[in-house]
């Protein structure tokens, strides 16, 4: 049976009489690009299909009991021909455990309900596999022959080593290595400096460690785990383990990848959606300045309330969309400051100004204790838009009639900003939503005013480039200050 036009791609060889589960597999494995399976039912039958098509098996999926095979000689003739292959076996004891695992194939699968899921789900782990570089670093040869064995099985590519030295070597010529395997009692550096060194160059993103050793030390695993490893296994340990401890490692850094790919492909949805929108929007702008400027004739006392709404959603939507390629410039990494060296403390001074227009429609006070800190370098649009924000912020969630209180003062090789006001806070709890892009905590502004839930991760993105921190520092029902510091840096 033929599922391809193409009879130059590989094949999966389903050998199983079963006609359901046969169908079930068939349909599971539609979706697997670049494939083509075949099926056959017998042992005769799958003698025959090796004799012409043995060279061109990706995989082989082998009923242990066939018709005419039922001691497990399916078994013996695929390995006889090296062909790739996995056992569906209903009959699972520790008798035939043992003898499949004694077998040159990849792996047995048990039958029950979740079979023909977990067999697919299997196929779809060795198509990953096979673009997966394993690197062993173990100093026995015998045993490090035995890892290599097992995760070749698996279709991994491996590259082995026999001390830590020679492992940091690789390292640095293999960059595509995504998971490393080492023992705990290598020659000269051991397993966990090995692993801490490893850890402190690439991260838990990029590459996965999994720790061994053959000693009975319960503080070993904590010693590996605590320098970085991602998993440890005891020596000896069963087949099975070892293949859901790698497997589980591997599919970790698949999922990281996946979210990170899909993160950068929202980032560029969200970037060409705003710059896109710009245009309609400065378009509207453009009408409704005409209109409330009487170019067009003059309006009622209604009209020009409805025009004047439109005008100050405009804005509001010219704002957001402002934000929306922010969060996708910095998302993407690709932030970068213009600096030159200004005068923060005149720049608070301005942006209080044109704050203070918001400021009276809710009787808020602004107060001030700004001190001369002199010139320094930093990008001063980017920190107009962190001290808009956080201005704006504060506003939004005072109440009427209060007080927003702005500092600025230096502290050693550095200066600090803090903007307080009088609002309800930060629930317990809610602090950690503060500076993710789109989140919001339960406290709403305190006149309707709109909040996208990204001013304040724009402030933490802006300020770690210049090398500073930001953070927050509230008791709910008492309001909430948000301080921000920057390196004083010299144009010199």
């Amino acid at each position: 049976m033929n599922n391809s036009d193409s009879n130059s791609d590989p094949i999966i060889l389903i050998v199983e009489d079963s006609r359901a589960i046969v169908s079930e597999l068939q349909r599971k494995l539609d979706g697997l690009v670049g494939f083509r399976t075949e099926v056959v039912s017998t042992l005769a039958d799958a003698r025959e299909f090796l004799n012409w098509h043995s060279k061109d098996i990706f995989l082989a999926i082998l009923d242990l009991n066939l018709p005419d095979s039922s001691g497990g000689e399916i078994v013996d003739l695929f390995c006889s021909m090296a062909v790739p292959s996995i056992v569906f076996t209903a009959d699972f004891n520790e008798t035939t455990r043992k003898r499949m695992l004694s077998k040159e194939i990849i792996d047995y699968v048990v039958k029950d309900t979740n079979a023909v899921g977990n067999i697919t789900d299997y196929i779809v782990r060795l198509l990953r596999n096979r673009e997966t570089k394993v690197l062993v670093v173990e100093d026995s040869k015998s045993f490090r022959f035995s890892l290599c064995s097992m995760l070749e099985k698996q279709m991994f590519q491996v590259v082995d080593v026999g001390n830590a030295e020679a492992a940091l070597e690789v390292m640095e010529r293999e960059a595509s290595i995504r998971l490393v395997i080492v023992d705990y009692g290598l020659p000269g550096m051991n397993g966990v400096d090995l692993t801490r060194k490893l850890r402190a160059k690439y991260s838990k993103d990029t590459l996965s460690i999994i720790g061994l050793s053959i000693s009975d030390d319960p503080l070993l695993t904590v010693r590996f785990i605590k320098s970085g490893a991602n998993d440890y296994i005891a020596k000896p340990f069963e087949v099975e383990e070892f293949y859901s401890r790698v497997g589980h490692c591997v599919e970790t850094l698949d999922r990281i990848r996946q979210l990170q790919d899909a993160n950068q492909v929202k980032n560029r949805f969200l970037g060409m959606a705003a710059h896109d929108l710009r245009g309609p929007i400065n378009g509207i702008n453009g009408f409704t300045e005409m209109l409330l400027g009487d170019l067009c004739g003059e309006m009622n006392k209604e009209q020009r309330e409805a025009v004047e709404y439109i005008s100050s959603a405009n804005l509001h939507m010219n704002d957001l969309v402002s934000d929306l390629l922010d969060i996708s410039v910095f998302e993407a990494g690709k932030l970068q400051l213009i600096k030159s060296e200004s005068d923060l403390r005149d720049i608070i001074e301005i942006r209080l100004g044109i704050h203070a227009i918001e400021a009276k429609k809710k009787s808020i006070t602004f107060e001030s204790d700004l001190e001369d800190v002199g010139s320094f370098v930093f990008d001063s649009k980017r920190m107009r838009q962190v001290l808009d924000n956080l201005l704006s912020n504060a506003l939004k969630f005072s109440p009427h009639g209060g007080v927003v209180e702005i500092s600025l003062e230096k502290k050693g090789a550095e200066i600090e900003v803090c903007v307080r006001d009088q609002g309800e806070g930060v629930p317990e709890g809610e602090e950690r939503l503060l500076f993710k892009s789109f989140e919001k905590t339960s406290v709403r502004p305190t006149a309707g005013e709109s909040s996208t839930g990204l001013g304040l991760p724009i402030v933490k993105n802006v300020v770690e480039a210049h090398g500073g921190q930001v953070w927050v520092e509230s008791e709910y029902r008492k309001g909430a200050m948000f301080c921000f510091t920057l390196p004083l840096e010299s144009s010199s």
